[in-house]
């Protein structure tokens, strides 16, 4: 399980009595991922066809909590199919996946609380405004998450009021982020999270996924950008025609100087 010890997830239930209303009681429960360094994602011979097409064929590979686990490989590669087969929008034909110690093919709601979940189209309905989303978002999720904070996060504030179809592409990324950070995440999936974000954009979402590894969520990410991925990444999973060619850490694929684009390009070839 590339040297990651599975996590025992603990549920720590809290209870506040309001002094002015003393017979209301306010019940929160947060969920921890015991340390960083635990499996929170577990993917064992993974298939996902397409009719007569194999998409994703015996893939396996894990990603742990404090961590940027980088999903890799050319166009048809099988990274989108690999992501949402994880996340559950994805029907399994072969395999097994389980997070945060769960089936995904039993995901309950208490489980899905605890995931963020960034769409490669977005998903959005085009008049849903900004603002009025991500608070719906927080409070489906009910894990405290403050939504004027992620819309600011994200760089949204002074677009809070527009809809989907007003923003701009990159703009519409960072929409998709604020919605998968409404999670207040222990694992978060990211599908091209910089794909058309300018510059300011990127620094944003560099500084959330390191906020995100800090307190010990599991990021996994799929990118074309393979210099965005040296940079945030801590693990390659590279894939060619639905197998993985490559599943090392990015200090080992880089040692001596080497450049990640150059060593995908070799095994993607």
């Amino acid at each position: 399980m590339s040297g990651c010890v599975r996590s025992n997830l603990t549920s720590i239930t809290t209870t506040k009595a309001s002094a002015a209303a003393a017979h209301h009681e306010l019940l929160s429960t947060v969920f921890v991922v015991e340390s960083p360094g635990t499996t929170a994602l577990h993917v064992e011979g993974l298939v996902v066809r397409y009719g007569d097409l194999v998409a994703v064929d015996s893939v396996t590979f894990t990603a742990c909590g404090g961590e940027v686990t980088v999903v890799l490989g050319r166009n048809g590669a099988g990274k989108t199919s690999t992501i949402e087969a994880c996340e559950g929008l994805r029907r399994i034909d072969g395999g097994a996946v389980r997070v945060l110690g769960v089936d995904i093919a039993h995901a309950d709601d208490a489980l899905r609380a605890r995931m963020g979940v960034m769409l490669q189209d977005g998903g959005i309905p085009p008049n849903a405004r900004v603002d009025q989303l991500v608070a719906h978002y927080c409070r489906l999720h009910g894990r405290g998450a403050d939504a004027r904070d992620l819309v600011r996060r994200v760089g949204l504030e002074f677009r809070a009021r527009s809809t989907w179809r007003r923003l701009s592409g990159g703009e519409r990324q960072r929409f998709s982020l604020a919605l998968a950070l409404a999670a207040r995440p222990d694992i978060i999936f990211l599908d091209e999270p910089t794909a058309g974000v300018d510059l300011d954009g990127r620094e944003a979402i560099r500084s959330i996924i390191a906020e995100l590894v800090d307190r010990g969520c599991c990021v996994v990410l799929a990118t074309h950008d393979l210099d965005e991925a040296e940079r945030v990444g801590d693990r390659a999973v590279v894939l060619r025609a639905g197998r993985i060619v490559l599943n090392e850490s990015i200090d080992t694929l880089c040692h001596g100087g080497r450049r990640l684009e150059d060593v995908v390009r070799e095994v993607t070839r």
